[in-house]
């Protein structure tokens, strides 16, 4: 299948002030912008054929031109970012959609979570992970968690999906992806029975699945990993510590 990095958007949060850049996207570590380690771990995945970038095309290019299939400019919204990357690719297969902020990822891990989606017969898949196998190897990094019935979970930076979901949904996905930091907010888009089994710690991952295929009109599917570095994006300063030190190990 095809990739679609999402590398848009100026910024101007202290991460990205602290480092004299305008987009994350672009931040170096080890002299290598952030997206480019992306770029990388998609082109080590056996499962992934060609990787196409939204982003600054004048400043990447440098760095990533010869990496990747194309890089397209940005607009300021992620959604019509995602339009764009599928209107490229034009073709109704499942796509995978990163973040350009996940430099810990490898190849493996993105091929690993392709093998697990197709024990399923879905329209989207999402991974997420257990909170204590993220402690265990990042302890001092602070994430956002959902507690459900089975557990203590994270959700990663990326999703496996069908673009006839996406192209029929767009306005409800610009929602979610709004409020993806929120996760009583994310309970609100599933109605109010969902805020109260929420609070209450009795929602399970089978419900939200259901209710979620119930909006979108298609099958959606949680997929468990076992891989942390999938939930450590940059948005802080002390994750670019994080990542650094992980990194030069």
């Amino acid at each position: 299948m095809d990739a679609l990095i999402l590398a848009g958007g100026e910024n101007a949060k202290p991460l990205e002030n602290n480092h004299k850049i305008y987009n994350k996207a672009l931040l170096m570590i080890n002299n290598i912008p952030m997206v480019e380690y992306v770029v990388d771990a998609l082109n080590e995945a056996k499962d992934i054929q060609n990787v196409y970038v939204i982003g600054p095309k004048i400043e990447l290019m440098p760095h990533i031109g010869e990496k990747v299939s194309q890089i397209i400019d940005a607009t300021d919204s992620i959604v019509e970012n995602v339009n764009i990357g599928i209107s490229h690719i034009n073709n109704d297969e499942k796509i995978m959609i990163l973040t350009s902020d996940v430099p810990l990822i490898t190849g493996k891990m993105i091929d690993d979570f392709i093998e697990e989606c197709q024990n399923y017969e879905a329209f989207l898949y999402y991974p997420v992970i257990k909170k204590e196998l993220i402690i265990k190897k990042f302890p001092q990094t602070i994430r956002s968690y959902a507690s459900l019935k089975e557990g203590t979970f994270c959700g990663g930076n990326m999703v496996m999906m069908s673009s006839s979901l996406f192209t029929t949904n767009k306005a409800l996905l610009d929602e979610v992806f709004q409020k993806r930091k929120d996760i009583l907010k994310y309970a609100a888009l599933l109605g109010a029975k969902f805020i109260i089994k929420y609070l209450f710690k009795c929602l399970t991952i089978q419900e939200i699945e259901d209710r979620a295929a119930e909006i979108v009109g298609y099958p959606v599917k949680a997929i468990m990993v076992n891989y942390p570095e999938m939930m450590i994006d940059l948005d802080k300063l002390s994750d670019y510590e994080l990542i650094l030190q992980a990194l030069n190990k």
